[in-house]
C-alpha cells in the first residue's frame, strides 16, 4: 500500500538469473511497491550458460516503469544489484559483442588451468581470496578475448552493464571487482599479477568505485522511456552483496542464505578472512571498507527449477510433495552440483546426482532429498563459517527458499540452530539502501539497513526429534560426494 502524501523515492533494482526484481523505497523506509519481470538462460552446451543482456535491460526497464507509475512522489536516485561473476564484452557503444557469460558458466576451464600452471591455486587465492574456478569472471574474460575476434571496449560485470545504459558511464563497486579474480583483496585494487596472467589489459576493465557512488543522472533519451526526470543512478553492487545488506547482515555474527537460484551464504567481518580449505573466500562488500566473507553459491533454486521442469510441475509443487516425505528422503540422496560443486569443496567437474533410489521412491521423496542434498551444502558453509572462528550469532534466510515453510525448517533442523527469514526481495532492497545513502538520507549503508531491513518475527528452531535422522542423512550425502567426486573433466 502506498502511503498518503508526497514523498520523494529511490529505487533498488536487483537482475537476477530468472528475473529482474525492483522495490521503491520512500524516506520513511518503507516499501511501498515490488515488481518483477522474467529473463530467460540459455544453455547451448554441457557446462555453459548464457544471457542476453538485452533482456536484462528489457526487464529493468519494465520494472523500473511499473515502479514509477506506483510512486508516490519523484524518484531521485537509483540502485542496481546484478549477478556476480558474469561478463558482458560491449563496445565503445556498450552494446554487448557477444551472451554474457552468467555465473554458472564453466566454459572457460582451459583458461583456468592456464593459469593453474602459471601462477599455482594457492598463490591465486592468496592474493585474490578466490578459488582458481571457472565460474569466478577473469577465466570467461580470457575466453571471450580468445574467440570475439575483436577488442571490447569493457568487460564488465552484469550490474555495470546495466548502469551503463542507464547512465552511459561505467563503473564497478569493490564487490564486483573482488569477484573477478584480478583484485588484490587485501590492497583493494587491481593485481599487476593476476592481470599478467590472464592477459588483461586492465584498461578494458570499469574503474572501481564505492557501491554509493553517484555515476551521473539517467541518460535523457531514457527519461521519456522510463518516466524518470532528473534522478541519478548509483554504482551498485553484486546480488550476494545487496542481498547481505537487504538482510541486515551488515556487522559481524548475522549470516545470510540468500536461496535464490544460487545459494551464496556469507557474512560480514572488518577484514578478509582467508580459509584453509578454501570452500568460503573473502570478497570486499557493498559496505565500503569492510569484507564479506561467503561461498558464491551451489545451484539451489536452480535445481528445483529443473526438478519442476523435469516432473512437468511447478516449483511450489516440488516444495509442496518434498513436504509429503519423511525426513532422510527414505535413504535418497541428491547431490546439488548441476554446474560443479561449491559445497563441501569447489570443483568445476563435479555433477549433480541422485543415488540409493528403489523401487518403494516416488516423487515426494525425490524432492524432499533435492532440498536436503541443498540443506546439507549449506551446513557446509555454515559450519566453515564458524569452525573459522566467526561469529554466527543468528542465520537469516532471504529469496525464494525463504518464503517456504518447509525448507525454512529443514534449514533449521539440518544446521541446528534457530533462524528466520527477512520477507521481500532483499538484493533489491540492498540496492535501495545504497540508493538512499547516496540520497543522503542515511549517513552510510549500515544505518540504511538497520532502519529500512525487518526481520520476521517467526523463528524456525531445530526439532530434535529429526536431529539423528538428519546427521546420518549428512554423512550419508559426504560419503557420496566423496565417492562421486571426479578429479578430472568429464568426457
Amino acid at each position: 500500500m502506498i502511503t498518503d502524501g508526497p514523498s520523494a523515492c529511490v529505487l533498488g533494482c536487483d537482475v537476477g538469473t530468472q528475473s529482474t526484481k525492483g522495490v521503491l523505497l520512500t524516506e520513511s523506509g518503507a516499501v511501498v511497491a515490488e515488481a518483477t519481470a522474467p529473463h530467460r538462460v540459455q544453455f547451448p552446451a554441457p557446462g555453459w550458460a548464457q544471457q542476453d543482456p538485452a533482456e536484462w535491460v528489457g526487464a529493468a526497464a519494465e520494472v523500473i516503469r511499473q515502479l514509477v507509475r506506483a510512486a508516490p512522489g519523484p524518484v531521485t536516485h537509483v540502485g542496481v544489484s546484478a549477478q556476480v561473476d558474469g561478463v558482458v564484452a560491449v563496445d565503445a557503444n556498450l552494446d554487448a559483442l557477444h551472451p554474457a557469460l552468467i555465473w554458472m558458466d564453466r566454459r572457460a576451464v582451459e583458461q583456468t588451468r592456464a593459469v593453474q600452471e602459471r601462477v599455482g591455486t594457492p598463490e591465486v587465492y592468496a592474493v585474490t581470496g578466490l578459488n582458481c574456478d571457472a565460474g569466478h569472471s577473469a577465466p570467461k574474460m580470457r575466453w571471450l578475448l580468445d574467440r570475439l575476434g575483436t577488442t571490447p571496449r569493457y568487460l564488465l560485470p552484469p550490474a555495470a552493464s546495466v548502469t551503463g545504459w542507464l547512465t552511459g558511464q561505467v563503473a564497478q563497486d569493490h564487490a564486483n571487482a573482488s569477484s573477478t579474480m584480478l583484485y588484490d583483496v587485501r590492497a583493494r585494487r587491481w593485481s599487476a599479477r593476476m592481470l599478467d596472467a590472464f592477459g588483461i589489459d586492465p584498461g578494458l576493465l570499469p574503474e572501481v568505485v564505492d557501491a554509493t557512488s553517484d555515476l551521473g543522472p539517467v541518460r535523457g533519451e531514457l527519461t521519456g522511456l522510463l518516466g524518470l526526470r532528473g534522478c541519478r543512478v548509483v554504482a551498485g553492487t553484486g546480488d550476494d552483496h545487496a542481498g547481505a545488506v537487504g538482510a541486515g547482515a551488515v556487522g559481524p555474527g548475522v549470516v545470510v542464505d540468500i536461496t535464490g537460484t544460487a545459494e551464496p551464504i556469507g557474512t560480514t567481518a572488518a577484514i578478509p578472512h582467508f580459509d584453509p580449505e578454501r570452500l568460503v573466500e573473502p570478497h570486499a562488500h557493498a559496505v565500503p571498507g569492510v569484507s564479506f566473507i561467503e561461498n558464491a553459491g551451489f545451484v539451489s533454486g536452480g535445481s528445483v527449477l529443473w526438478l519442476a521442469g523435469v516432473l512437468g510441475t511447478t516449483q511450489d509443487d516440488v516444495l509442496g510433495r518434498a513436504a509429503q516425505a519423511p525426513p532422510g528422503s527414505a535413504g535418497l540422496v541428491f547431490i546439488p552440483a548441476l554446474s560443479g560443486s561449491m559445497a563441501p569443496r569447489w570443483n568445476e567437474h563435479a555433477r549433480g546426482a541422485f543415488t540409493g533410489i528403489t523401487m518403494r521412491h516416488g516423487a515426494p521423496d525425490i524432492c524432499r532429498a533435492l532440498l536436503e542434498g541443498c540443506v546439507y551444502a549449506a551446513r557446509d558453509v555454515v559450519d566453515r563459517l564458524a569452525g573459522m572462528g566467526l561469529p554466527v550469532d543468528e542465520v537469516r534466510v532471504t529469496g525464494g527458499g525463504g518464503r517456504s515453510s518447509t525448507w525454512m525448517q529443514l534449514k533449521a533442523d539440518v544446521l541446528g540452530r534457530p533462524l528466520r527469514a527477512v520477507p521481500g526481495e532483499a538484493s533489491a532492497v540492498g540496492a535501495a539502501c545504497l540508493a538512499a545513502v547516496a540520497a543522503g538520507w542515511y549517513r552510510d549503508v549500515a544505518s540504511a539497513a538497520q532502519s529500512v531491513v525487518t526481520p520476521s518475527s517467526r523463528w524456525y528452531e531445530p526439532d530434535p526429534s529429526t536431529s539423528d535422522q538428519y546427521e546420518t542423512g549428512y554423512r550419508r550425502y559426504r560419503q557420496v560426494f566423496d565417492a562421486l567426486e571426479p578429479t578430472t573433466e568429464p568426457s
